[in-house]
């Protein structure tokens, strides 16, 4: 785990400080890699290279990056490649090092972007070709580490971070009015946008080249691969998943120091510490996060349960109203690409806890409700979905006057008839802030101008439209199916391991996560819905699988989340910072109408708890603007 920097020349001539620049760059990811921090240089060559290490991998100096091999090419890389010593033996290369990176630095000498299915892991990376004078870049297939770019000035840069990005002196902080209109719907930014105009970020499952010429090459080197699973025994596919998931934490295990994980007693941590011990006769550190005289929000006591139960050494952070009011300031900080969700508050703690307490890596249960069906918040959609079906088949001119009918009231039934008669999908998945009408309310008209005929309904559309070609090769695909497939393609990289990433690095740790194992991805979403969604319990399949490991009052008692106190602890901090600061933040933007964002707040000050994750929005947008433009 890592930070990875680096710019080259594409028809402009390197600044002569290009040397010092990169050096500014690793300063600002810091964070990411503690431990050591290389520059490689070449400005004859255009080309310029920066790493920041976190030592999990051969501790030793011989894995320093950036890793020159003897044909001059060069490799920076973020991440861990599970199963590097495979590869390594099936190539038979002995290397000077015992690190994934040498094995990844020869496989891209000798294959180049082919060599990208050869990988398991998590990893974004940047591969100089010294006699192509090309620089290749990848990420991961789920997303877990992130990379972003920028073409300017004559110029390619590209980082981890978009904050050391935004130290070179051609790169601008300039507002992506689009992506913020998006933004207001998904608390999230799906690639290859952000929220920066000439700042982009290369896709899950994407590869890049780079020439002299500019970009010549991005691609997809990934999608989903289904089977069908349809005449496998339920007991048969609970069978395969549990040997699935062994293998997945198994790799995750990979690692020259020790590896812990989070755990709140639910189904997905407790499982993967349940099978980090059956690996493992060694320490293994848990931890886990409550907040101060809040129990509706406090899974501890299942925690503790769970470590007992695999002997672990457990450790607790009680977070207070004082912890969140302090860690309100640095959230944007950390977070330089947007995302406004409060679960960051307990992940932010759980992960410093970590540190302190000597865990460098550690692995997590997040991917499973995406994979399995988990949310119970999806139960509403499978009730409606043959409703919306019998909407979309009627005559276009009868789904018009209904949605006239409809009005722009708030209804599940409304809804229903609003998306049918415009031809789009009924679930949405991460749509979880504001409304079409109401962004329409409380925006500046000028604003909304420039951002004519934005469609917040374009994100949905296009993973929609790969669904669609997948139900065409596998049609036995349905609608519990196709909200899976949005969550691991939208949610899962855009907010939950993009947030993951953000708040383990801030804390200078390693967070791995086995439910995301691209094959564990391609076996899960196989399975069909009737396994995974029995009744009204959710994550059935998974929970059958593992009642071999895990006592019935862990997998069937009621979910309840990674869940924050925000309105109980912070609603008042954050209505008071956004009521001082409104004036002049409505001013300087141009963006939102004053008077409709008061209404808002008037409903929230009334109690309406349906504009909490509104609150947090408004609350992050004002202060993440004031930060980063």
């Amino acid at each position: 785990m890592c930070g990875i920097n680096g710019f080259m020349s594409i028809g402009k001539s390197l600044p002569a400080d290009a040397a010092l620049l990169i050096s500014g760059m690793n300063a600002c990811l810091q964070h990411r890699g503690p431990d050591d921090a290389g520059v490689f240089t070449d400005l004859e060559k255009g080309i310029v290279l920066g790493h920041r290490r976190l030592s999990i991998i051969d501790l030793s100096t011989d894995a320093h990056q950036p890793m020159k091999d003897e044909r001059g090419n060069v490799l920076v890389f973020n991440g861990e490649i599970y199963n590097y010593r495979e590869i390594k033996s099936k190539i038979a290369f002995r290397g000077r090092t015992n690190s994934d990176t040498e094995v990844l630095l020869h496989l891209y000498a000798e294959l180049g972007h082919d060599a990208l299915p050869e990988l398991n892991g998590m990893f974004a990376f940047a591969y100089y070709d010294a006699s192509l004078n090309q620089l290749l870049l990848a990420r991961d297939r789920a997303g877990k580490k992130p990379l972003y770019y920028s073409v300017s000035n004559g110029i390619f840069a590209f980082s981890s971070e978009i904050k050391a990005l935004l130290t070179l002196p051609w790169i601008k902080s300039e507002m992506d009015n689009s992506a913020m209109y998006d933004f207001l719907t998904y608390n999230q930014l799906d690639a290859p946008r952000t929220m920066f105009r000439d700042i982009f970020k290369l896709a899950p499952g994407e590869c890049m080249t780079v020439s002299t010429a500019g970009i010549v090459l991005k691609k997809n080197y990934w999608e989903v691969s289904y089977t069908d699973l349809s005449a496998n025994s339920e007991s048969d596919i609970a069978d395969q998943l549990f040997e699935q998931l062994q293998k997945s934490v198994s790799y995750r295990m990979v690692s020259d120091v020790p590896v812990g994980a989070f755990l709140s007693g639910g189904v997905d941590s407790s499982a993967v510490v349940a099978l980090m011990r059956s690996q493992s006769q060694g320490l293994i550190k848990t931890y886990s996060v409550g907040f101060e005289g809040q129990p509706d929000y406090d899974e501890r006591s299942y925690a503790l349960k769970v470590s007992r139960m695999f002997n672990t050494e457990h450790h607790e952070k009680i977070i207070s109203a004082s912890d969140i009011a302090e860690f309100l300031p640095k959230v944007v900080e950390i977070f330089d690409e947007p995302m406004a969700d409060a679960t960051a508050i307990p992940i932010y703690f759980i992960s410093k806890l970590a540190r302190e307490n000597g865990t460098i890596v550690v692995q997590t249960g997040d991917g499973a409700d995406e994979l399995f069906a988990g949310y119970r918040g999806w139960k509403k959609y499978r009730q409606l979905y043959p409703w919306y079906h019998r909407v979309t088949a009627m005559p276009g001119f009868l789904r018009s006057g209904l949605s006239l009918l409809a009005g722009k009231k708030e209804s599940p039934a409304n809804e229903i008839i609003r998306r049918a008669a415009a031809g789009q999908e009924f679930f949405w998945g991460g749509a979880k802030a504001f409304k079409e009408g109401t962004k329409q309310q409380f925006l500046e008209q000028d604003w909304l101008a420039k951002v004519a005929g934005a469609d917040s309904y374009e994100v949905i559309r296009r993973y929609r439209q790969a669904f669609t070609l997948l139900q065409q090769q596998f049609p036995w695909l349905g609608d519990t199916d196709w909200m899976c497939y949005l969550g691991v393609k939208f949610q899962i990289p855009s907010k939950y391991l993009y947030r993951m990433d953000r708040l383990g690095m801030a804390n200078s740790i390693e967070i791995r996560s086995p439910f995301l194992d691209y094959n564990l991805i391609n076996f899960g979403l196989s399975i069909p819905a009737r396994y995974k969604v029995k009744g009204d319990e959710p994550k059935a399949i998974l929970k059958k699988s593992l009642e071999r490991i895990l006592p019935h009052d862990i997998l069937y008692r009621k979910k309840m989340g990674f869940v924050v106190p925000l309105r109980e602890w912070a609603g008042e901090i954050m209505l008071d910072y956004i009521e001082t600061n409104m004036k002049s933040f409505c001013a300087n933007t141009v963006i939102f109408k004053e008077a409709a964002l008061r209404e808002h707040l008037q409903e929230i000050r009334n109690g309406n708890k349906d504009y909490t994750n509104n609150l947090w929005t408004i609350y992050f947008l004002m202060n993440w603007v004031n930060r980063w433009m």
